[in-house]
């Protein structure tokens, strides 16, 4: 099909091109960057709207002054369960995806020490604060441009090697340039396209706090993490030949299979300071204040490429095959965020709690791409993220002794300028007395948003699938109080 010595020449000329890693971009630092609304299965039924509340590790996680509302010592492990459904549009095609997963949520350690006036807490945990479940898939024939027109835009990048080694891409002598083996004969006959993409993965926080109420009804605390994570992708993208078009083309393309993979490690620090106050029987106002979270990303990537050819030679069919594998460190700095919350009980029957907290995600810095990619990425951080502040609102019913249920319901805005993904959690879940000194406690939380998945650069526009995203979380624990 080639000649190899030439197939050797040029890829010494391409390797000597400053190879770049996967895309590290401003929304691998977005993701990161986001959290959940909801830490253990109070919370969740809350939709995180615990501020000025107590109900357990998931609010002292929001606010390290409610560890002094703890009048017991206790301990509490609580599991969760996740699941996500994607409809995504492609070509005119609706194809549906779907993934679970499950895990530890949070676990906790609270001593109450005995006081004759205030009180006095401290303890450490575990809270899961985010989660990367996401299931896309699609399946529809494309007429108009192809994965393979991709790998042919940046010679020397991680496809591009792979692309050229399985003969994806060709080189054309006469004109000094490299081309898409589906156009050699300038007549794209189009390729059924197949894509299965999975991200998986979360992050927790471990922190240790200690909280007072130094003057009465006027409670301090802080807390210091250590953010820990991981986060996986794996995408397998097929371009085939269903129908044949390519018996009588230059190249007779079967199959352009590539499978992307990245695997991601994430640590971190932050400190947070809370305060508490009820000035009036009833009302409460809460403030919490988290500091940057400086986030250290290790990630291994690898990108295979696979191709398929029936040809005119004795073999008549050629299968070739590809891996290129890099890794890369990275900095993530998320900015510092300020919660504010106001709670109040309505007739000793309902405990309500609303919670505003301020997002700052045009400030998000990225580091460790080197000077050029450092700055593009922090630019078009500034350009594309704005600002929100998402908003909470938590019921808690209190008419039974030993069955508390919540509700919760929570909005946050849309960080990106460009695309509306809004994102709206609605939660319920409910606290039951197993026995005097033992709670069950269950959330389940429902998000629905519009997403938008940019699969591949075609040099004249972008391959993109409009989704529908469905998320389901679920959390169940068990307290322990002594």
């Amino acid at each position: 099909m080639k000649m190899n010595i030439i197939r050797v020449f040029l890829l010494a000329a391409v390797c000597s091109v400053s190879i770049s890693a996967t895309a590290q971009n401003r929304f691998d630092a977005l993701r990161y960057s986001q959290s959940q609304a909801g830490f253990d299965a109070n919370s969740l039924a809350l939709s995180g709207a615990t501020l000025t509340s107590y109900s357990g590790f998931g609010s002292i996680y929001q606010n390290p002054a409610l560890a002094a509302k703890a009048r017991q010592s206790a301990f509490s492990l609580g599991l969760n369960f996740r699941d996500v459904v994607e409809e995504s549009s492609y070509r005119n095609t609706i194809t549906s995806f779907d993934d679970q997963q499950g895990g530890v949520s949070d676990f906790g350690y609270l001593y109450s020490f005995p006081t004759q006036r205030g009180s006095l807490s401290i303890g450490g945990g575990y809270n899961q604060i985010a989660n990367f479940n996401r299931a896309s898939s699609l399946n529809a024939f494309n007429g108009s441009h192809s994965i393979v027109d991709y790998f042919v835009i940046s010679p020397g990048d991680q496809y591009f090697d792979p692309a050229f080694n399985t003969y994806a891409v060709d080189y054309d002598e006469a004109f000094d340039e490299y081309y898409n083996v589906l156009r050699a004969d300038f007549n794209y006959r189009g390729m059924n396209q197949y894509m299965e993409l999975k991200e998986r993965g979360s992050i927790g926080e471990f922190n240790v706090f200690l909280a007072t109420e130094f003057q009465e009804n006027i409670i301090i605390g802080g807390s210091v993490g250590l953010v820990t994570g991981s986060y996986g992708y794996e995408r397998i993208f097929i371009e085939e030949d269903l129908d044949g078009n390519y018996i009588d083309a230059i190249y007779d393309v079967n199959t352009i299979l590539n499978e992307d993979r990245i695997d991601a490690s994430i640590r971190g620090v932050n400190a947070k300071i809370g305060f508490l106050a009820e000035p009036i029987s009833g009302i409460r106002f809460g403030l919490n204040y988290t500091t940057k979270t400086r986030l250290e990303i290790d990630e291994t990537y690898s990108t295979l490429i696979k191709t398929e050819f029936y040809t005119q030679d004795a073999d008549g069919f050629n299968s070739y095959e590809d891996v290129y594998e890099g890794d890369i460190s990275y900095t993530v700095t998320k900015p510092s965020v300020i919660s504010a919350g106001v709670g109040m009980g309505v007739l000793s029957i309902l405990d309500v709690d609303l919670t505003m907290e301020r997002m700052n995600y045009s400030s998000i810095e990225m580091g460790g791409l080197g000077t050029i990619n450092n700055r593009d990425e922090n630019g078009a951080i500034r350009n594309d993220f704005q600002d929100v502040t998402n908003f909470r609102a938590g019921f808690t019913i209190h008419l039974f002794d030993t069955f508390k249920p919540r509700l919760g319901y929570s909005v946050n805005p849309s960080p990106r300028r460009s695309f509306d993904a809004e994102i709206r959690y609605l939660s319920a879940g409910a606290s039951f007395d197993v026995s005097d000194n033992i709670t069950l406690d269950v959330g389940v939380q429902v998000a629905r948003f519009d997403d938008n998945l940019d699969v591949y650069d075609y040099g004249t526009g972008m391959a993109s699938v409009g989704q529908k995203v469905e998320k389901v979380q679920g959390m169940i624990g068990l307290s322990f109080r002594f």
